[in-house]
C-alpha cells in the first residue's frame, strides 16, 4: 500500500478534446444545463467550475462560455462559482467534489453544469491515479445527480507545449480523453488549438505566462475564439421539454475511486483528549477536532479501498501515527508548516474492498487539528436505523441545553393556533421563506410539538425559494401559489431574505385580504453569513430600538399588524456564543445550519410554543 502527501495546487475541472477531431468534441452535449439557461429558475443557475487559479483572473475562459450563454439565452442569469483547492488536483478533488460537505460545506457538484480542468495541478501525476481519479470524478458528478451536464477542458502546459510541438498528443490528454469519450462528455482541447497558434506564429508561448496560467490579453483572445468555436456548436443542440438522467456506463477500471468522500470527524470514535468544535487558525475548516495531549486516539470503522486524513498543518502541530486494521503503526508524514494550512494526506489506497479499522493517535506534544477522514468508500452513519425524532434527540443530546425564557404574552395572536394544538384533532403551519426556512423545516420542530401535544396531528409545509423574501412573495398575487393554497392554520413567515419590514407588511395584508383571521407569526432571522449579515454582525440580545434595523422593523409590523413574533435572533446567538464552541461547529457551509444548528432551531421553537416555557 502506497503513502502519499497529495500537494499539487487544484485547478478547474476541466476536460479534454480528442486529438483527432479538431480541438473539440461536442459528444451528447450539455442539453439539460441548456434546459436550466432557458428557465433561468432561482435555486438552478450554479455552474462550477472546479480548478486552477486562472479562474481568480479577469482572463478566465470560464467567463467566455457562459459569455456565449448568455448570447445564446438573453434573460439567463448563471451564477459562476469557482472553486479552487489548494492543495489540489484530481487526487484531492476525487475525495471533495461529490461528498466533501464536512469541510467545505457545499457539495460542488449541486448545480447542474460542472467545468472541469485539473491539467494544471495534475503534474507528475502517474498513469494508474489519473485513470483511478478522473474516472472517479465523473462517476462521482453523475451519481450525486444523474441530470448533471459536464464540460472537460484542457488548459496550455509546458509539457504540453513541448509535445505539440513534436506532433504528439501528451498522454494525459489522450488517457482523459479515452475516459471522457467513454461516458460521453464534451471536451474541449484550449492547449491543442493554442499550441497550433503559437506554431501558426499568431501568439507565442510567454503570452501565456509562467506555467501558462497567467494569461495576456493575446492569449485569452486565443482561448476565446477556441471558446466561441466549441459553444456554437455545443448551443446548436435542441433544449429539451425536461431534463433526463444521463446514462451511466460501466467502469473502464476496476480500480476507478468513484466512492470518494470527506467523512465528518464526529463520525468516528475518539478518545477523551480531544475537543470538537474548535476554532481553525485557517481556512477552509468550519471546525477542527483538537487535543494537545500525546496518545490520544480515534478510530473510523469503514468499508473501501482508501483512507486518509486532511487537517490543520502549524508550526505547533503534533506528530501523528496511524495503523490500519491490527497492523504496525506507521508514521504520518510531518504536519509541520511556518504558518497554519490545510494539509491531506492519503495514507493508504488500493486496499481490498472489504470492512477496515483506522486508527490516529497523537505520537508528541504539540496540537493536532483534524478536519475530517478521506474515504473512498463508506462509513456507518451513527444515526442509521433511527427514527427521525430518535435522529434529531441524538443530535441534540451531543449539544448543551438551551435555556430561554420567552415572553409571557406571546401566544396573544395565536389563540386558534394554541387551542388547536391542545385539543386538536389537526393543524396546518405553512412556513414562507428562503433556505434557512429549509433548515428550519429540516430541525423537523413539529415532531418535538407533536411530543408535546400529542392531541394534535401537526402538518408542516414549506413554501420556499432560494434566497427569496416578501420583496418578493409581494409581487404578481405570488401569495396564491405560496401561502394560500396550502390552507393554512398558523402561517410562519421568516429567513434572512426579507430586505425590509414592509414587504413583510404587504405579504401580511395580502393573505388577510383573503384571509381574514389568518394567524401569523414573525420570526426575525437566523443564521446567514457571519462575516457579512447585519443580524450577526451588529448583534445585541436585545432588539435594538434606536436604530432603523430589520429585527426593530419586523417587530414594529408584528404588533402593529396584530402578529405574533418570536426575536429568535437573541437566544439563538446567543447560545451559539455562548456553547464554547466556534460558529463553524453550527453550520454546514458559509451560511445554513448544519444538524446541530437545524436543532437550536427547532428547540428554540418547541419552548415558544410550549406553555409555561422557561
Amino acid at each position: 500500500m502506497k503513502l502519499q502527501w497529495i500537494f499539487p495546487a487544484l485547478l478547474l475541472c476541466c476536460s479534454v478534446v480528442g486529438a483527432d477531431d479538431g480541438f473539440y468534441q461536442t459528444r451528447r452535449g450539455i442539453p439539460n444545463s441548456l434546459y436550466y439557461f432557458e428557465k433561468n429558475i432561482t435555486g438552478n443557475r450554479y455552474v462550477f467550475c472546479v480548478g486552477s487559479e486562472i479562474l481568480t483572473t479577469n482572463h478566465r475562459y470560464t467567463r467566455q462560455i457562459l459569455d456565449e450563454v448568455i448570447r445564446k439565452f438573453p434573460d439567463t442569469r448563471p451564477s459562476e462559482i469557482s472553486r479552487i483547492r489548494q492543495p489540489g488536483g484530481s487526487r484531492f478533488a476525487q475525495y471533495w467534489v461529490g461528498w466533501g460537505q464536512p469541510v467545505f460545506g457545499e457539495v460542488i457538484c449541486s448545480g447542474h453544469l460542472a467545468i472541469l480542468e485539473f491539467a494544471p495541478d495534475d503534474v507528475g501525476i502517474d498513469e494508474e491515479h489519473l485513470r483511478t481519479t478522473f474516472e472517479g470524478l465523473l462517476r462521482q458528478i453523475h451519481r450525486y445527480r444523474k441530470t448533471h451536464s459536464i464540460l472537460v477542458v484542457y488548459t496550455l502546459r509546458p509539457d504540453f507545449w513541448e509535445d505539440y510541438k513534436k506532433g504528439k498528443t501528451p498522454d494525459y490528454i489522450r488517457i482523459c480523453e479515452e475516459i471522457a469519450a467513454h461516458y460521453d462528455v464534451p471536451s474541449l482541447n484550449l492547449a491543442k488549438y493554442a499550441s497550433e497558434k503559437i506554431l501558426a506564429g499568431a501568439v507565442k508561448v510567454e503570452d501565456f505566462g509562467e506555467g501558462c496560467v497567467h494569461l495576456n490579453p493575446t492569449a485569452h483572445k486565443v482561448y476565446g475564439e477556441a471558446v466561441n468555436a466549441f459553444m456554437a456548436k455545443l448551443l446548436e443542440t435542441p433544449v429539451p421539454e425536461n431534463p433526463s438522467p444521463y446514462p451511466l456506463p460501466e467502469k473502464i477500471h476496476p480500480k476507478t475511486n468513484d466512492n470518494g468522500r470527506i467523512v465528518a470527524y464526529d463520525w468516528s470514535a475518539f478518545s477523551d483528549g480531544w475537543k470538537t468544535g474548535m476554532e481553525s487558525p485557517c481556512r477552509p475548516f468550519r471546525s477542527v477536532l483538537q487535543t494537545e495531549k500525546p496518545g490520544e486516539t480515534l478510530t473510523l470503522p469503514f468499508r473501501g479501498t482508501a483512507v486518509g486524513i486532511i487537517g490543520v498543518a502549524a508550526l505547533d502541530a503534533a506528530d501523528l501515527e496511524y495503523r490500519l486494521d491490527d497492523g504496525a503503526w506507521k508514521k504520518v508524514p510531518s504536519m509541520k508548516a511556518n504558518e497554519p494550512q490545510m494539509a491531506f494526506f492519503v495514507l493508504e489506497e488500493f486496499l481490498d474492498d472489504t470492512a477496515h479499522l483506522f486508527t490516529l493517535r497523537t505520537a508528541s506534544a504539540g496540537t493536532a487539528r483534524i478536519g475530517g477522514i478521506l474515504l473512498n468508500g463508506t462509513a456507518p452513519n451513527p444515526l442509521e436505523g433511527l427514527t427521525r425524532l430518535e435522529q434529531i434527540d441524538k443530535i441534540y443530546a451531543g449539544m448543551d441545553p438551551i435555556v430561554y425564557t420567552p415572553d409571557a404574552d406571546r401566544f396573544q395572536y395565536l389563540p386558534e393556533t394554541m387551542k388547536r394544538l391542545k385539543n386538536g384533532p389537526e393543524i396546518r403551519m405553512v412556513l414562507l421563506g428562503d433556505s434557512i426556512i429549509g433548515n428550519t423545516m429540516g430541525s423537523q420542530f413539529n415532531l418535538l410539538l407533536a411530543r408535546d401535544y400529542p392531541n394534535c396531528k401537526i402538518t408542516a409545509i414549506g413554501s420556499t425559494r432560494s434566497s427569496t423574501g416578501c420583496w418578493y412573495y409581494k409581487e404578481e398575487n405570488r401569495i396564491e401559489d405560496y401561502v394560500l393554497r396550502h390552507e393554512p392554520d398558523l402561517l410562519i413567515i421568516g429567513g434572512i431574505s426579507n430586505r425590509d419590514a414592509e414587504s413583510v407588511r404587504s405579504v401580511v395584508r395580502q393573505v388577510r385580504a383573503r384571509r381574514p383571521n389568518q394567524e401569523i407569526l414573525i420570526l426575525t432571522p437566523v443564521f446567514g453569513a457571519v462575516s457579512n449579515d447585519a443580524h450577526i454582525k451588529r448583534w445585541t440580545y436585545e432588539i435594538d430600538t434606536t436604530t432603523d434595523n430589520l429585527r426593530y422593523g419586523l417587530y414594529r409590523v408584528a404588533k402593529e399588524e396584530k402578529c405574533a413574533f418570536f426575536d429568535m435572533t437573541g437566544p439563538w446567538w446567543k447560545y451559539i456564543q455562548d456553547s464554547g464552541k466556534t460558529p463553524g461547529w453550527f453550520y454546514g457551509d458559509a451560511v445554513h445550519a448544519n444538524g446541530r444548528g437545524c436543532q437550536i432551531i427547532g428547540r428554540l421553537l418547541e419552548i415558544y410554543f410550549r406553555e409555561n416555557a422557561k
